[in-house]
């Protein structure tokens, strides 16, 4: 396998995991952080799993750094600062692939401001949760998977080539499917999770749960029927069976006092129902529930 230099934007839990784990693969990796502090952490201390390695990375204030060595950016950042990083990534060179790795589908709206040649989008499966500036814990293994918006697939190969055990990576074909099938399975365990303040098996576990589980899908499966068609009800009970001690990142928001990116989520699908005149009941419910907790907490 061919060593690359790869930039990560973005150390939070799943930042500092990629970090790790392509750094476990050979690659070279530099981590942009929003502190100095975290930075001179990171480079003092290298990224660190729970249990685990440590691996020596290096870090950078994300406005300080020049991107004048990369083959690759991964943008790791939460949905509602991406638009505020937009400058940040018009400053790397349009040949250099950039990968997201946001929920939801706004991010896919802010393509047209980059000219960047090389565009993925992915998602992200695995249960991580940050411990300090520089350490984390893998709770879940899950899949990476990424698909091309834009661009010559080439250009990730090595990056898909890291494939471990436990960063199992995968290539998908069609980037809209991808992201639809990643948006149902969020919208059907994290708005819940966050809302009842409950790990993930649980959903699985509850009848009263599980019934309001079957009507969110049976709305989501109105708005999306070709992704619904591979992503089925039992396939988000299994999920949320083989994630039964995971925290969801929207319960970890909630419990840290951090805004949540319940809006990137239910945007596009309430947008969804309004172009196709269908009024759901459960969606716009949760979307309100987790916007009541985030203001009422504002306003304690």
């Amino acid at each position: 396998m061919i060593s690359i230099h790869i930039h990560i934007i973005g150390a939070g839990s799943i930042g500092l995991l990629f970090a790790h784990q392509l750094k476990q693969c050979g690659h070279h990796i530099h981590i942009c952080t929003r502190t100095e502090q975290q930075s001179d952490q990171i480079n003092l201390h290298g990224v660190s799993a729970s249990g685990g390695s440590n691996q020596p990375v290096t870090a950078s204030v994300l406005g300080r750094e020049a991107f004048t060595r990369t083959d690759a950016v991964i943008i790791a950042v939460k949905q509602y600062h991406l638009a505020g990083i937009i400058p940040d990534l018009q400053r790397i060179p349009a040949d250099v692939p950039l990968i997201f790795l946001q929920n939801g589908m706004a991010h896919v709206q802010l393509f047209p401001d980059l000219n960047h040649n090389h565009i993925f989008v992915s998602t992200v499966e695995h249960g991580v949760k940050k411990l300090t500036s520089h350490s984390f814990q893998h709770n879940g293994i899950g899949w990476w998977r990424i698909a091309k918006f834009r661009g010559n697939d080439d250009l990730v190969l090595e990056i898909i080539n890291c494939n471990q055990s436990n960063f199992p990576i995968a290539f998908d074909q069609d980037y809209e499917s991808l992201l639809t099938i990643k948006l149902i399975k969020n919208l059907m365990i994290n708005p819940l999770t966050a809302i009842f303040m409950v790990k993930n098996g649980s959903l699985a576990e509850n009848q009263y749960f599980k019934d309001m589980m079957k009507t969110l899908y049976g709305e989501l499966s109105t708005l999306f029927p070709a992704a619904a068609e591979k992503c089925s009800f039992e396939d988000i009970l299994d999920l949320c069976r083989r994630t039964a001690e995971n925290e969801s990142s929207m319960l970890s928001d909630i419990n840290a006092g951090r805004k949540t990116e319940i809006e990137s989520m239910t945007g596009y699908a309430l947008k969804v129902a309004e172009e196709k005149n269908y009024l759901p009941v459960i969606l716009p419910f949760l979307e309100k529930g987790i916007l009541a907790i985030e203001t009422g907490r504002e306003t304690d």
